[in-house]
């Protein structure tokens, strides 16, 4: 029990993480496995995704970015900052509101993994504090703290892997105070011909207080090294990706959808 409170201590003065759009290109899922210790990850990623207004005939069509960088501790964790923008407009107009950003401090902790003979399973979990950055959030001056726990199939039969979260957070603290609760699941795929191109998908939900739940089902690749890359750029590895996805709230008819891209370089 002491381990427990001295790492959701430490977990807290490091004031860990943002939403789940943790490892790319997933929208809510993430591995429980932290970067290796002394080493560096960059990763940027955007997402343009259309989604609808209540008047039908209107489509808001969001551009955010992201971009996080990380660093491997000794005891099988990380510590990573994170920035995400985001601009909204309107059937092409003009900006519609003021542009969305939020910084946020996370830290990530491997608790246990067990090798097993067709499999490694792992467990990990990730707090964090989000911090509005512009005029409007601000005004508020509450922010957002998300926290999930992870459980991590690794090379089931030397084939895939398979990956599980549970998130929550509480958002705008001392304000609303609503729970959002996630859960999200995915798999990547080698192909036997070239391992270092995977097939992803992810299904995954999410619930807020007073809120119809969102369902997500996302699609695509990601490709380690491609062409050799890392021979020019240098590091340890450089990994791409891009997949469409799709959202849709229970109690509607309308389905929205998005495409995200990115990359991760780790040195």
């Amino acid at each position: 029990m002491k381990w427990l409170l001295a790492l959701m201590t430490v977990t807290f003065l490091f004031c860990q993480i943002p939403e789940a759009l943790a490892i790319r290109p997933f929208q809510i899922a993430d591995d429980a496995d932290a970067e290796a210790p002394g080493l560096w990850e960059l990763e940027f990623g955007f997402v343009m995704e259309r989604l609808k207004t209540e008047d039908p005939k209107k489509t808001v069509t969001d551009f955010p970015g992201e971009v996080d960088l990380d660093y491997g501790l000794p005891w099988n964790a990380e510590i990573g900052f994170d920035y995400r923008a985001q601009v909204s407009f309107l059937n092409g107009d003009s900006t519609l509101v003021e542009p969305v950003s939020e910084f946020a401090v996370f830290y990530k902790q491997e608790f246990k993994t067990w090798h097993l003979k067709d499999l490694d399973v792992q467990i990990g979990g990730e707090l964090g504090i989000d911090i509005p950055t512009t005029r409007e959030r601000r005004k508020t001056g509450r922010f957002n703290v998300p926290g999930f726990l992870a459980l991590s199939l690794w090379d089931i039969y030397e084939k895939f892997d398979l990956h599980f979260l549970v998130e929550g957070e509480g958002e705008e603290l001392g304000s609303k105070n609503d729970i959002k609760l996630s859960f999200g699941t995915f798999i990547n795929y080698p192909l036997p011909a070239y391992k270092d191109f995977r097939l992803v998908a992810e299904y995954g939900n999410e619930k807020v207080e007073k809120e119809d739940r969102r369902h997500v089902l996302l699609g695509g690749f990601d490709w380690k090294n491609p062409f050799n890359i890392i021979k020019s750029m240098g590091g340890h590895e450089i990994e791409f990706d891009a997949a469409p996805f799709f959202w849709f709230t229970e109690g509607t008819s309308s389905i929205d959808w998005g495409v995200t891209a990115g990359f991760e370089w780790v040195w």
